[in-house]
């Protein structure tokens, strides 16, 4: 089994270098020459879909009002979708301001279903989602301008930050999601984009208007339209200035939660577009991002049990051998694990996280955070070492028998 952990080892410090030649093949600030002055800006609806979101919708409305963008070219839709709180009383409060539209609707237990009844009042040329959860900062929309100049460009991506993380759980995801920013700008460069996020996504009305609406897709519509939109050669564009603040889980059971139904969705998601995989046609998404990224999870749904297993034998032999002799404090404390004599193995380990921490900076620096050393980044290794493997084996479970989630 040494050489199981040898080829995970391998490929993932593959992976990570490659992304890292593709990120600084670019530039690193994701600049363009293009001047967004007014006549620049493309009318552009933005939807906030809401399920019992009182007491943050408020100000996820608030930093769409504080865009800096022309009010006669802005629409912003709240789609309440029968919340059973006060989400509808509370976004009465923006009934009077002409930029929005405000709906209700009965609750179909899924997302995409009323983003979808919300596209069906968008007559603007580009549109984009907002979660109730998230917020933006002013220059985002205008700063996606710059792609949309492209006319390649059919959908831009927002860099995502994880805001007032006040646990140490919102710490681990915001080291976390820092790596997203890193691997988001390299997946850009490579024209490799598969996920398109709820925090801030913005399309061309195009994309749905030839492509169709969004589809249930397990509860993972942002991965969905992403995949079919490449699926069509449609360029999905990465805007690193572009900031968006979303909450992330605080504790520990709601995190395994939403990352169950994520990896769940990749993974079904992954055998609905199996026609992507290993295709030429579709270079390096095809070729390399998305099969490493379904690699990288059967191999730790692989890695975790055996790592228990390799533990569990020599303290069930110190447990075994206490009970016959009973306990002698001369004994000295040996566990042996196969993996900690293998120096290779051990190299290869530590490469891995110093390339991933050097990723956690390279983050940074795109939203223009400027620290280096943070407790995030011990958080997001101590904790997630063993918790990522529990989302990980039960979503990898729920795709076998086909067990859906629930998107809440």
């Amino acid at each position: 089994m040494e050489y199981v952990f040898y080829v995970f080892l391998f490929i993932s410090l593959y992976f990570q270098i490659f992304l890292l030649v593709s990120f600084f093949e670019k530039k690193v600030d994701g600049s363009s020459d293009t001047d967004t002055k007014e006549y620049d800006l493309l009318t552009t609806t933005i939807i906030v879909p809401c399920y019992n979101e009182e007491s943050t919708v408020v100000r996820t409305i608030n930093s769409l009002l504080a865009l800096d963008y022309p009010k006669d070219k802005l629409i912003i839709m709240i789609i309440d979708d029968g919340s059973t709180d006060t989400t509808w009383q509370v976004i009465q409060q923006f009934v009077n301001d002409p930029r929005i539209r405000l709906y209700q609707k009965q609750n179909e237990g899924s997302k995409f279903a009323a983003l979808n009844y919300a596209l069906d009042h968008v007559n603007t040329e580009l549109v984009g989602v907002l979660d109730a959860d998230s917020w933006v900062e002013p220059q985002a929309l205008k700063n996606y301008m710059e792609f949309f100049a492209d006319p390649e460009v059919m959908a831009t991506i927002p860099s995502m930050v994880i805001a007032d993380p006040d646990s140490p759980m919102r710490r681990a995801q915001k080291a976390e999601y820092d790596i997203g920013l890193f691997a988001r700008k390299s997946f850009a460069n490579l024209n490799s984009i598969y996920i398109t996020p709820g925090p801030f996504s913005v399309f061309r009305k195009y994309v749905f208007d030839t492509l169709g609406p969004y589809q249930e897709a397990h509860h993972t519509e942002d991965a969905e339209i992403a995949l079919r939109m490449q699926v069509h050669g449609y360029k999905i564009a990465y805007s690193d200035n572009s900031i968006v603040y979303t909450v992330g889980p605080k504790t520990t059971k709601p995190l395994i939660k939403q990352r169950v139904r994520w990896t769940y969705g990749f993974l079904k998601n992954m055998f609905d577009y199996r026609g992507l995989l290993f295709k030429k046609r579709y270079q390096h998404l095809g070729l390399i991002v998305l099969p490493v990224g379904i690699f990288r999870i059967f191999i730790s749904v692989i890695l975790f049990p055996l790592s228990v297993w390799l533990l569990f034998v020599p303290l069930w032999k110190w447990y075994q051998k206490v009970s016959v002799v009973g306990w002698n404090p001369t004994w000295s404390w040996n566990v042996d694990w196969f993996f900690v004599g293998v120096s290779q193995v051990q190299l290869l380990a530590v490469v891995g996280v110093f390339i991933s921490i050097m990723t956690i900076w390279i983050g940074r620096e795109l939203v223009g955070d400027r620290r280096k050393f943070t407790i995030d980044i011990f958080y997001m290794f101590f904790m997630y070492t063993f918790i990522a493997p529990l989302w990980l084996l039960q979503s990898t479970y729920n795709a076998l028998v086909s067990r859906k989630g629930t998107w809440r």
